[in-house]
């Protein structure tokens, strides 16, 4: 999470070449380090919550900040260019946070560099529907948004959807010592990735029974329609779906620590909910999660590795680990395993890591997490995730 400090004046780059969309202030300078590391993008297009107007913003010591990630998919001319750009966004990220909460972005930079190929052949997930219905061209003309795939909530697979899923359960993990912090913008992050959670844990039910509601308000309202196999529907939760649509209306503000970690709590067991129907029950559930791709898959990904910048496990760790489940898997299973231990805690205090929760952690390969309470545990694994899946973009960012 960001300090909440004073910072000094940031250097802003060169506004990128406008497209149809302007962005609002705040977003210009980080729009512009895209297109800086993208160096000759033929389109720049944001997706996300900035692109469907439900971002989130909120007062903090007198400065407007955007709580909300900024998503961004740059199109480079070929392969060249898009090393080029990867290398360049990866030398870019010291200090990143720094400066961009210095813009008034209190939240990630997320740059995908594509190439005009693999912009048509993005695959059918639910970040390709959106960027679709939604996407909003900073540079480059409409008709680079037409050349995204008209994919359907039908189109999008299993493992896409338990993709989704898993990310999510690295946001309520992260958020858990936020709600706690001192620094109020702390706090305002951290509640709202528990309530952006809340809204995904009914995306993700919509995208099982083959729908995807449009917007905020009719996820919300799909979610709360009475209908056989519901996971996650709990008067608790409903409160939680009420928060998160005033939240996207601009009612933005902390919460004192056991009202946030009540909404924590109450998201999580729905998350945990889902994980179930997806997944099943138990230990063994988390286990057969992680070994879940085929073993032709798992042995070729030990073999080449993973992580683009270098940052995910070592030779020896991925072949140690190859029939345990690939390093993705592995790590969004052990996310799972922890949220669901919090959720069968008792009472209201800090989960516990309990011994077959810790055998299972050190069978999926992250001993140190397994020696740790669940705490310093889930933050372990949170730091595997952004180096082995994110390339640091989340919490492993050079100082």
């Amino acid at each position: 999470m960001s300090d909440s400090r004073p910072l000094p004046a940031e250097p802003v780059p060169a506004a990128p070449e406008r497209g149809d969309f302007c962005a609002p202030e705040p977003l210009s300078p980080p729009l512009a380090l895209a297109d800086a590391w993208a160096s000759g993008a033929l389109a720049l297009i944001v997706g996300g919550s900035h692109a469907t107007g439900e971002a989130a913003w909120a007062m903090v010591e007198g400065r407007r900040l955007c709580l909300s990630d900024l998503d961004v998919y740059a199109v480079v001319p070929d392969r060249a260019a898009q090393r080029a750009a990867g290398e360049r966004a990866r030398g870019g990220r010291t200090g990143l946070r720094a400066r961009l909460l210095g813009w008034g972005l209190a939240a990630p930079l997320e740059v995908a560099f594509l190439t005009p190929p693999d912009l048509e052949r993005l695959p059918a997930r639910p970040g390709t529907i959106e960027l679709r219905r939604h996407g909003r061209v900073v540079k480059g003309g409409p008709a680079w948004r037409d050349r995204i795939p008209a994919c359907g909530p039908r189109d999008v697979s299993t493992e896409e959807v338990r993709l989704l899923h898993e990310n999510r359960a690295f946001e309520l993990l992260l958020a858990w010592p936020a709600l706690a912090a001192a620094p109020v913008l702390d706090r305002l992050q951290g509640r709202h990735a528990v309530l952006k959670c809340a809204l995904d844990v009914a995306r993700v039910e919509a995208l099982r029974a083959g729908e995807y509601p449009d917007g905020a308000g009719a996820l919300a309202a799909w979610a709360r329609a009475p209908r056989p196999g519901a996971a996650g529907a709990t008067p608790a939760f409903d409160g939680v779906l009420d928060a998160a649509l005033a939240w996207r209306a601009g009612k933005v503000e902390a919460l004192e620590t056991a009202a946030a970690r009540s909404e924590w709590r109450a998201t999580v067991g729905a998350w945990v909910g889902v994980w179930e129907v997806l997944a099943g029950a138990g230990v063994g559930a988390v286990l057969a999660a992680a070994r879940r791709a085929r073993l032709r898959r798992r042995i070729r990904l030990a073999l080449e590795g993973g992580a683009r910048g270098g940052q995910g496990p070592g030779l020896a760790g991925r072949l140690t680990c190859a029939l345990r489940g690939t390093p993705q898997h592995r790590v969004n299973a052990a996310a799972a395993l922890l949220l669901g231990a919090a959720a069968a805690a008792p009472g209201a205090g800090e989960p516990i890591l309990a011994d077959p929760e810790s055998a299972v952690l050190a069978r999926l390969g992250f001993a140190r997490a397994a020696r740790s309470g669940w705490p310093a545990a889930a933050r372990i694994v949170c730091e595997t995730w952004d180096r082995w899946v994110l390339d640091g973009q989340r919490t492993a960012e050079p100082a």
